[in-house]
């Protein structure tokens, strides 16, 4: 019954974001996802016997892809009788296209690197479309090799069935340049952080530019401010404890997030705005500051504003805290259950995790990502925006929320901001949604252990 239950929330699951991604315009069609298929089938087709498929996210621009070539010569020189084959696409679970590929009939690649979060993880996992990897642990002694938080994130339940290969850091970017000339230091406490943003405003600068019509997007920033004004505990309560989306405290950060549009703190045209829209409106010097992740560099790295941006963490409103970064496991590695070569999957992941691949990345001065593993936190990044990033994340990550939520609560916490940001539901209201969409996610077996 258990099993059944599992395989229906699955299949139900399946259905709604299928419908979700037919009906969204930046989704692809029914036949690209099989065009892709296709590709990852035929792609992997060559004449060497030795060959890793790898399936990784569509890449950002050409800096990155320049980053992803570097990556694979290292593991060559390592591994110089393995062939490495990289297939960009699709890699999250909500668009349906990365579970549609894992029950075709077509090969999968061998590893694939997904987005990441426990709420991902498990609808692959509960259905047997991946495998655990707890054997693979134990053999090379993965948890040693690990960010002790990172691995506390992937071990909760019976099985281990990811390998993480970055801590998702989320924080305030902000416009250097912008902050001189308005007489704007970076902020150290809530004080500061509310002087700042009305000093920019009195200055005639947008503060803060959201895209809010991308719900990622609004639920960056509303995670940054519910650690700071929650904090990382009372955050983790909403999902591994008893903590309701309605509590008072939560519907306090929806007030402030609703009191900073009304001010003009966040700038109206959010609500309007896709996060590419926000981003542009932000490295174009439009807008002081926006809530991003470290994905971000890669941008600046191509547009030579490296020099001009950095980044802060929302300071704590709680007396005596310290908020830490919104994050979390930000890309994961898992290896389908039909997958052709678990070996090389082992040696590819065995390589994330070492010194070489950290050696490699964070001297690179456009790398945007912090790795996962202990062999990088005592190498110090070239580029100074992630030297930032990877200095907030010392103590350890707080919580994106999205990619901690079942999907009815998922659903429900991006409309419910958008609607919040574009004043049609009050912060009562909008919580009060989110948390029934919880208590359908809890009805229907979703739990984080």
């Amino acid at each position: 019954m258990k099993g059944n239950k599992h395989k229906i929330s699955f299949l139900l699951v399946l259905l709604m974001i299928l419908t979700t991604a037919c009906q969204s315009p930046t989704s692809s069609s029914e036949d690209q996802t099989k065009k892709d298929s296709k590709e990852v089938k035929n792609e992997s087709a060559s004449g060497n016997d030795h060959v890793l498929d790898l399936m990784i996210p569509n890449y950002y621009n050409d800096v990155e892809k320049q980053q992803w070539a570097s990556v694979v010569e290292k593991f060559n020189e390592i591994n110089p009788d393995i062939e490495v084959n990289i297939t960009n696409g699709d890699v999250q679970v909500e668009s349906g296209k990365l579970p549609t590929l894992l029950q075709s009939g077509i090969e999968p690649p061998d590893v694939i690197l997904m987005n990441a979060g426990p709420g991902r993880v498990s609808i692959l996992s509960d259905v047997n479309l991946i495998q655990p990897l707890n054997n693979l642990y134990e053999k090379n002694k993965w948890k040693d090799d690990l960010r002790t938080f990172a691995y506390d994130l992937i071990s909760k339940g019976e099985n281990i069935y990811e390998v993480p290969h970055m801590i998702d850091t989320i924080g305030m970017f902000y416009n250097k340049d912008i902050f001189k000339q308005n007489g704007v230091e970076v902020p150290t406490n809530k004080n500061e952080f509310l002087k700042a943003l009305q000093t920019l405003k009195d200055e005639g600068v947008a503060p803060i530019t959201v895209g809010a019509r991308n719900g990622y997007a609004i639920g960056w920033i509303f995670g940054v401010m519910m650690e700071s004004v929650m904090g990382t505990e009372q955050v983790e309560e909403l999902f591994y404890g008893d903590g309701k989306w309605n509590d008072p405290k939560v519907v306090e950060v929806a007030e402030m997030i609703a009191d900073w549009v009304e001010k003009g703190y966040i700038t109206k045209e959010s609500v309007t705005q896709t996060q590419p829209d926000s981003k542009f409106r932000f490295l174009s010097k439009q807008a002081a500051i926006e809530a991003e992740g470290t994905y971000l560099i890669t941008d600046l790295a191509d547009q030579k504003l490296e020099d001009s941006v950095n980044m802060f963490m929302m300071p704590s409103f709680v007396d005596g805290d310290v908020a830490q970064p919104v994050g979390g496991i930000g890309l994961t590695w898992v290896v389908p259950t039909k997958a052709k070569d678990v070996e090389y999957a082992e040696k590819w992941m065995d390589f994330i995790l070492s010194e070489d691949y950290s050696n490699i990345v964070l001297n690179l001065p456009d790398y945007n990502f912090i790795p996962a593993s202990k062999a990088s936190e005592n190498i110090e990044p070239v580029g100074d925006v992630l030297k930032t990033a990877m200095k907030s994340i010392e103590d350890g990550s707080g919580y994106n929320p999205s990619v901690f939520m079942g999907v009815e609560a998922k659903e429900a916490y991006y409309q419910n901001l958008q609607g919040l940001v574009g004043g049609l539901v009050t912060p009562q209201e909008a919580m009060d949604n989110i948390e029934k969409g919880a208590e359908k996610d809890r009805a229907n077996g979703f739990s984080l252990k």
